[in-house]
């Protein structure tokens, strides 16, 4: 099945993920033997990571997309992202654009610490949302607070939308993480697949133990659908 990646980490030497233009081409090739047709690049932003230069993320974005029209695919596509840490001023780095949504679109691909508190996630998701912006949680799958009940469907209910990575979803049945994704998937509260690739080893694009999981229990149509047709709503900046 055809997909489009709207998280990862493919730009070299920006973050943690890929160090040099050579990992970068080997992670897309990895990218493209999963049926992965473009991608988003997203590299952080956060207190390590200051990419606050947007020209530079479009230029490296450009760089790379002519090289994989080359060597992956001639159709390859590489559009321009990041995965924003919430912060205190966040909104004001949107607004200055000194931080890029997803695409040029109005979504934003956030992420928080793991002990951030859910008031606190509800909070940014509102006030991200009252100025215009749509948020996306970043790996959901890594917040505790939100596997207590009703709290996911309470951020979707006011207009979150949910990104959740491959991997964990084609773990182990008896491993905690991997029977909660599975869950939110049954019960269709996941909106985004991402592979959140770093790297070609420990964090490589693998998505196939995933598929295979959501061919057997998933309707087909929804596996399209968060995979690749609301991928592709956000590049063409439509709703989803």
């Amino acid at each position: 099945m055809k997909k489009i990646d709207i998280h990862c980490h493919v730009l070299p030497g920006l973050d943690d993920g890929a160090h040099n233009i050579e990992e970068s081409m080997q992670m897309l090739k990895m990218a493209k033997k999963q049926n992965i047709c473009a991608v988003v690049a997203t590299p952080h932003y956060s207190n390590h990571f200051r990419n606050d230069k947007p020209e530079v993320i479009r230029e490296l974005c450009r760089t790379l997309e002519q090289k994989a029209r080359k060597e992956v695919d001639p159709h390859f596509r590489i559009f321009s992202g990041q995965e924003n840490l919430a912060s205190e001023d966040i909104l004001e780095l949107l607004d200055k654009r000194k931080v890029l949504t997803l695409a040029g679109s109005s979504y934003v691909l956030m992420e928080f610490l793991p002990s951030t508190p859910y008031s606190n996630i509800f909070r940014t998701v509102q006030s991200l949302l009252l100025n215009q912006y749509q948020p996306i949680l970043a790996h959901v799958e890594r917040y505790d607070v939100l596997r207590e009940k009703g709290r996911i469907e309470e951020l979707i209910e006011i207009g979150a939308t949910i990104q959740m990575n491959y991997r964990p979803i084609g773990g182990r049945w008896y491993d905690e993480t991997t029977r909660w994704c599975r869950k939110m998937l049954k019960e269709g509260n996941v909106h985004l697949l991402g592979t959140d690739m770093h790297n070609t080893k420990a964090r490589s694009p693998e998505t196939a133990d995933a598929e295979a999981w959501m061919e057997k229990h998933l309707d087909p149509s929804y596996v399209q659908e968060i995979s690749y047709r609301n991928p592709l709503k956000i590049i063409k900046h439509e709703k989803i």
